[in-house]
Order: C-alpha cells, then structure tokens, then sequence
C-alpha cells in the first residue's frame, strides 16, 4: 500500500497545476526596500515582511491583515487576526492541494494552532496543523465530491502570524478534461480614459482530454456588449484568442465574464472555465489611453494621480515624455522624495511634456532598474535629456498611492522590453539647461553635429568626451 501511493503521488507531482500561487513577484527590486522580506529569506521575526501590497501570480485571492513577505505571503499582524482566501478554483471530481506553511518567530505554537478551510470539497485528510519553528511544513490534502470549483482559506487559532506559500491544486486523474489560461482567473484591461482606443489582450487557451468540439467562447453578463471575441470556436486542443475592448466606454463600467466550455472526451461532462474581463474607466480628458501606439502624456498621468476617482490596477501603461535628468533626493528625509533634477543619479527620471518644463508640479518621475538602467540613465547617457522616450511601467507605488519619491510615477521599468529610445535626433534642437552641483548640461548643435554640455566639457550623443 505504501509504495503504491507514493507512485501515486509521484505522478500526481508531475501532473500540470489546475491553480498555483507562489507570490513570485513579492520581491525588493536592486536599491528598494518595500519590505518583501521574511520567510523563503530565513528571516521569521523582527521588523520583516512590511510590504503593503501584495503581488500575486495568479490574482483575485481575498487578504485580510496579510503582507508581503520575501517571494511569499505573511498572515496576521501582532494585533489582528488574520486569513488569506483563494479565488474561485474551477475544477471537478477530484483533486490533491499541497502548499508550504511556516510560523512566525515566537509565536506560542500550540498543538494544530494552523488550519486550512475548504469550500466545495470534501477531504478525510487532516486541515489543522502543528507548525515547528524556524520551519517550512509542507502540506497535502486529497479533496474529493468537487461538482464545479473550490476556494481555500488559510487561517490560524489565537491571532497566530504565519508564512504561506506554493499554493497548488493538480488533478487526481491524469484523463480529466481541462480548460487552462496562462491568465489564470482574470484578465485586467486596466484603467483607460473616456477617449481611449481599443485595447486587445490575447489569452493562450490550453484544451486537455476534449472531446472533438472543440472550446466555445462566449461573453456573459456584465457589460458583455462592450467587448469582442476574435473567434468563439477553438480546437480541442486550444489556441489564442483575442478579447477587443471596444472604444466609447463609459464611467462605471466593470467589464464580463468570458466563458470557456467543452466536454470531457471519455465522459462527455461539461467542462468549463471562467474568466472575469475586468476594466475601470476613468471620468477624465485624457490625451492618451496608456497602449504602445497611444501612450500617456505626463500630464495624463499627474491628472490620475490627483484624481480621487482613479481605480489602480496592477495593468502596465505606455507614458511618453522628454527626459529632463534624474531625481535629486532629500537627504534627511525618509525614502528621499523629489528634491530637483540631478544629473548625478542612476536610479530614476524625471520627464515631461515638454523639454524647456520647469514647472515641477508637472513632472512625472520613472523607477528604473535592472537591464533597463544601463540604457535609460542621465549618468551614462546625458544625450538623452532634452529627447521623448517611451516607458513601460505601474502607475502606482502602492495599491493606494499613485507616486514615486514624492510624485506621480511610472514604477517597474526594468527590462529592455519596457522602454523606447529616441531614433532620429532633431535638426533643430531647444537648449535645455538644468541646476547641478557642478554647473549645468544643456544641449548643443554645431557644426550638424549634437553634443551634450556638462560641466564645461562636451560629450557626444553616445557620451564620449570630446
């Protein structure tokens, strides 16, 4: 018996994952400190895992009292209770979920102080758990008599704190018939303004064990009349298909539910997927609607920061502006906000829409890290202020906090996928000069050719001295 369920179980490990979350994304970015600390970083107790909000692979869980810890999640504060709530898993029949569990530094752990609950489903495996110090527990429970999805809450006796991470539900039966996204739950068309164009996203649909109908696609309830299917028939096997928000939006609106459905090829059972359309619309007058070919202005994004009505979502925007230099910090001040523009700093920009701004209230600062940071800073590239460039990045700095040091910002630009350099420099070029410590940089044609001033010294467009 014993060797048979371990062979059990070892297939069951190599079976694809119905749902997993691993909180992959909690993690402090190269020079910040959100807080993402405590847990996978062998930390368990002290001033750790801070981090308000809360990146999740896979989104729609319901937290209350949790953090982010180090690429996983915290539950419970040292005051309040604390639970963390998956969403709506769509599956049937049966299924196995296995996840990791670890106390807090100090807590008295008392004899099954950590359980698990488990909406429709049902299980004969133990839900409440003894946690060992110090200690990752690595949890299974077999749920059975699934009709058509399950949600799971974490939980703890007497305001306990834990660590939760690799959350996963993989079938039992390797013959199920499966309807699987990389989206997951949802897919967020983000915040977009009245004017904005149609926004697309292309969900990778995955059919496993369907019969030869095939996948239909259907929009239902909601605001379903708004958006496009490119396609309601899939194969068995799956495909891409385009959603199409179409333009004319109004204040309000939430979005639908796209509904994937099938048949089990042995069976002939129903099977199913549903996935929310988000989208918030903002009652503003906005220049751009945030997609590559019809990015943001500056002044779009300093009118979503100071309007109270704004609905930030975890959706990445297009922001174009001229490169003014970088952000010069307060020393004495914490998380050293905006103090000016610097020349000095590798670590952000500052831009605007035009590049002769000098009104700071217009200014929108940019996070920039990575493999994004050799290409994007002032530092090593001083040809770039005075030019338009186009990032990709949040416009937010946390769930309830649209800014970045101390105005509204473009966060996350980290990759050389996330921004857009200028191609043809300007034959006419405006003499952009800014304060520095050592003097001031400004722009300069002569002779047909453009170079950067800086300190008395001329340097060309790549940043060689001359």
């Amino acid at each position: 018996m014993l060797s048979a369920l371990m062979l059990s179980m070892g297939m069951m490990a190599q079976m694809e994952p119905i749902y997993y979350e691993g909180f992959s994304k909690c993690i402090d970015e190269e020079g910040e400190n959100y807080g993402y600390t405590g847990g996978n970083d062998e930390q368990w107790g002290g001033d750790i895992a801070k981090a308000v909000v809360i990146y999740q692979d896979a989104p729609e869980w319901s937290f209350d009292y949790c953090n982010g810890a180090y690429q996983c999640l915290k539950v419970g504060t040292a005051e309040k209770q604390g639970s963390a709530t998956t969403p709506w898993i769509a599956c049937k029949g049966e299924a196995v979920l296995t996840f990791r569990v670890a106390p807090w530094e100090d807590e008295k752990l008392s004899t099954k102080s950590f359980y698990v609950s488990i909406q429709g489903a049902t299980t004969t495996d133990q839900t409440a758990f003894t946690l060992e110090k110090h200690k990752w527990t690595d949890v299974t429970i077999r749920l059975a008599d699934i009709k058509s999805g399950i949600r799971i809450t974490f939980s703890s006796t007497l305001k306990l704190r834990f660590f939760l991470d690799d959350v996963c539900v993989r079938p039992t039966d390797p013959a199920l018939g499966v309807i699987r996204t990389e989206e997951g739950s949802s897919v967020d068309f983000g915040l977009v303004g009245c004017n904005y164009g149609a926004k697309q996203q292309t969900l990778h649909v995955e059919g496993v064990n369907l019969s030869t109908d095939g996948i239909t696609a259907s929009l239902k309830e909601g605001n379903a009349e708004q958006f496009l299917l490119d396609r309601t028939q899939l194969s068995a096997d799956g495909g891409l298909l385009t959603v199409t928000a179409k333009s004319g939006a109004t204040p309000g609106m939430y979005g639908c539910y796209l509904l994937l459905s099938g048949k089990d090829v042995n069976t002939s059972e129903p099977v199913e997927k549903r996935i929310a359309l988000k989208i918030e619309v903002a009652s503003l007058d906005l220049a751009g609607c945030g997609m590559k070919s019809d990015p943001y202005t500056c002044d779009d994004v300093v009118l979503l920061a100071s309007n109270e009505g704004t609905v930030w979502t975890d959706t990445y925007y297009w922001v174009s502006g001229f490169v003014l230099g970088g952000v010069k910090r307060y020393e004495n001040k914490e998380n050293g906000n905006y103090d000016g523009i610097s020349f000095t700093d590798r670590l952000s920009l500052v831009l605007a829409d035009s590049p002769s701004e000098t009104n700071a209230d217009r200014y929108v600062t940019v996070q920039i890290s990575d493999d994004a940071r050799a290409a994007l800073n002032v530092v090593d590239h001083p040809e770039l202020i005075g030019q338009q460039i186009e990032v990709l990045g949040l416009l937010l700095n946390d769930k309830f906090n649209p800014l970045y040091l101390g105005k509204p910002g473009v966060r996350g630009v980290s990759t050389d996928e996330q921004y857009v350099l200028p191609t043809d420099m300007e034959t006419a070029i405006e003499t952009v000069a800014r304060e520095r410590q050592d003097g001031s940089a400004r722009k300069l044609l002569r002779n047909g050719r453009i170079y950067i001033v800086r300190g008395g010294r001329f340097y060309s467009v790549s940043g060689v001295a001359q």
